[in-house]
């Protein structure tokens, strides 16, 4: 995988929202998904063109008022405001996003939408640039996928999470009720193909990775090609 093809597609969807990538985007996609109509409303209605998301990991467990949530892949930040409303004041929000557009994409969504307890990080998901023990939830949407080595993702999720944290994300998986769409050389890591993984290998990952509750808690509509379907995680830090 090429971090610059990666960084091509993306910046393109921080400064070209309503363009055709050949998946679902803007506001239709996050009601598809199931975003509830309070955070549609009380999100600008502009932020909602860059929602690429490829589930909601908002309804794989319960996030508190006045804790830490991390969005891993924050991309222009859609799900770092939703995550900020229910937050709330006393909580804090961080993103870590490798693509400089996206980075600054979600920092002006995060001012558009009026929202101060959202901060902003540009660094690979592989190395967060956090400390030990800091959050209390970590949740991640469509960009797992993405990683070279998922192995040190989950290891870095696992190290900012305080004991007892909550990891919720939702990603691209292989189809297997589709077998003959085998993904092939030529199928894209930028476009969440070449990089996913079973959902049971994804599961063994993060129990390789300490996790505990590790369990997948659905499956969606949500298509990058004929070999992938998305899928929402959830898992917790003993």
């Amino acid at each position: 995988m090429s971090n610059h093809s990666i960084m091509d597609l993306y910046t393109d969807l921080a400064n070209n929202p309503d363009k055709d990538f050949g998946w679902d985007t803007g506001l239709q996609n996050a009601r598809n998904h199931g975003y509830k109509e309070e955070w549609i409303e009380s999100i600008p209605d502009e932020i909602w063109r860059y929602c690429a998301a490829v589930g909601n990991p908002f309804n794989a467990g319960e996030f508190h008022e006045g804790e830490s949530i991390l969005d891993i892949g924050c991309g222009a930040g859609i799900d770092l405001c939703v995550a900020s409303l229910l937050a709330g004041k006393n909580g804090n929000v961080f993103g870590v996003d490798i693509t400089p557009a996206m980075v600054e994409r979600s920092r002006q969504n995060a001012n558009l939408a009026g929202m101060s307890n959202i901060t902003v990080y540009e660094s690979s998901i592989e190395e967060l640039p956090l400390s030990d023990c800091v959050v209390n939830t970590v949740i991640s949407n469509g960009a797992i996928n993405l990683a070279t080595s998922k192995e040190a993702v989950f290891s870095e999720i696992y190290r900012v999470l305080s004991h007892g944290g909550r990891l919720f994300f939702s990603d691209m998986i292989k189809d297997e009720t589709n077998p003959e769409a085998s993904c092939c050389a030529k199928e894209s890591w930028a476009n969440c193909v070449a990089g996913t993984l079973k959902s049971d290998e994804l599961i063994q990952l993060l129990t390789n990775a300490g996790f505990v509750d590790t369990r997948i808690t659905d499956t969606n509509h949500y298509k990058t090609s004929a070999s992938t379907i998305g899928a929402t995680f959830s898992a917790r830090k003993i």
